[in-house]
């Protein structure tokens, strides 16, 4: 197993030398086979830091399992860290499973250990067994080439040194070097679905091939170079795909429905994981289903993701964004000239000489300050409302002059639609209402400026 170990180490160019490196030691046969395989590599010199953590769910059990690898960790003169966390209560919480609820402390206390003693790595025990047992599972869960993937043996600080190795092996290793371990019992309810997946599905895999779990930790391997592939050419198109928006992003329809279908499902992952921070919960059915709504020859539309993530789309343009955005209500009053600023945009109003207009600007709108009466309203579209465009004597319905631009509908609430005394003077970026426009050039003008329009 020990030479297995070292190309592993160098297979994926994990550890370098006199590296201080944080174990995550559980007690169990993978995290002592771990602990004891990183001590023998003498020619590495590796600093160790052995970081066990009580999750405060087995009680007695765990207190037996800490207790062991204090011993352990002592009996090998290296440095032991606790800690003990509520797993139960953070899971109601932040609303997770009890095994991602597990992870998330795990892992943010073996960041506190790296960070606390200056270590350069996070260790952990995952095995060639535990990578067999992620791709079956997230099959079953319907996942893409990402989630098949697997546990990757390197992930910014965190080392995987087993992920080629089999469990039969890490036992085998100890019980050639007569070293003891503790049993976790939760490990054998099938309650969980990895235990399932573990004592029931792999076995009977094992029937057809007994190599099962080798060939599926080969074929994680292959998607996660050809994904790792796709991502690069994906992140190479994506700002022609996508113009940022604080915390949103505004897709161009006819660029991305022209992109190879392998690119389009790795760019909808990255939108989305830009959007959430994660794709937690995101399976290949979801992707799929906003692919093809995109490609739909429906006008207009939209598709709800998980995380409160949602897709919609209108006319050439698409935006991803959290639902809780997507029809936000707003109303400001402006006082007088001068700068102010909006959640949604910030504005600029001042007097001009006429000699210094620029036209051409859409952000920017001038009028005869007579005509302008303070305070101003600035607010979104309401039904109903009505207004005469620039050029024109009558007036038009909003809802129609939006269907006639083109303006997708998810984008009409977003307008910042200025009003004085009552009446529409400006839709803001958009059009200058005919009533307000000016008559005498050679006055001083009004101008009114959108900074930072959210909806743009």
């Amino acid at each position: 197993m020990l030479a297995r170990v070292k190309k592993t180490l160098k297979k994926y160019n994990m550890l370098t030398q006199g590296e201080k490196v944080v174990l995550g030691v559980s007690g169990g046969a993978d995290s002592i086979a771990m602990l004891y395989a990183l001590n023998e590599l003498i020619d590495y010199g590796l600093e160790l830091i052995v970081a066990h953590l009580n999750h405060g769910i087995r009680e007695e059990e765990a207190k037996r399992d800490s207790d062991f690898v204090k011993e352990t960790a002592k009996s090998l003169g290296l440095t032991f860290v606790y800690g003990e966390v509520d797993t139960l209560k953070f899971k109601e919480e932040s609303a997770l499973s009890l095994e991602d609820a597990a992870r998330t402390l795990r892992y943010k206390f073996f960041n506190q250990v790296l960070n606390k003693h200056y270590a350069t790595k996070i260790a952990t025990a995952h095995t060639m067994d535990d990578q067999a047992e992620t791709v079956l599972m997230r099959l079953l869960r319907g996942s893409g080439s990402k989630g098949l993937s697997g546990i990757p043996p390197v992930s910014n600080s965190i080392v995987r040194p087993l992920i080629d190795t089999s469990r039969s092996e890490v036992e085998e290793y100890l019980r050639s070097k007569k070293v003891e371990w503790v049993e976790d019992t939760t490990n054998e309810s099938k309650e969980f679905l990895r235990n399932r997946v573990r004592h029931d599905l792999l076995v009977e895999l094992e029937s057809y091939n007994p190599q099962i779990k080798e060939t599926l930790s080969r074929t994680a391997d292959i998607l996660r170079a050809e994904e790792e592939f796709i991502s690069k050419e994906a992140l190479k198109h994506f700002g022609d795909i996508f113009s940022p928006n604080k915390s949103e992003l505004i897709g161009d329809l006819k660029h991305y429905r022209n992109i190879d279908k392998s690119l389009r499902f790795s760019l909808l992952r990255l939108a989305i994981e830009k959007i959430t921070g994660s794709l937690k919960n995101i399976s290949s059915i979801h992707i799929v289903s906003a692919d093809d709504f995109l490609l739909s020859d429906a006008a207009s539309g939209e598709v709800e993701l998980p995380q409160g993530t949602v897709m919609v789309k209108g006319y050439d343009i698409f935006l991803v964004t959290k639902k809780s955005e997507l029809e936000r209500e707003f109303s400001y009053t402006i006082q007088t000239v001068g700068k102010w600023s909006f959640p949604e945009f910030e504005v600029e109003l001042s007097i001009l000489k006429t000699d210094t207009l620029d036209e051409n600007d859409e952000s920017v709108a001038y009028f005869d300050p007579e005509t302008v009466k303070f305070p101003l309203q600035v607010r979104n579209f309401n039904p109903g409302d009505r207004f005469s465009p620039l050029g024109m004597t009558t007036s038009k319905k909003l809802q129609d002059y939006f269907t006639d631009i083109k303006l997708p509908q998810f984008l009409r609430s977003r307008v910042p639609i200025f009003i004085c005394s009552g009446e529409i003077m400006w839709l803001g970026g958009i059009r200058l209402d005919n009533r307000f426009k000016i008559t005498d050039k050679n006055k001083e003008v009004l101008m009114i400026k959108l900074i930072r329009p959210r909806w743009l």
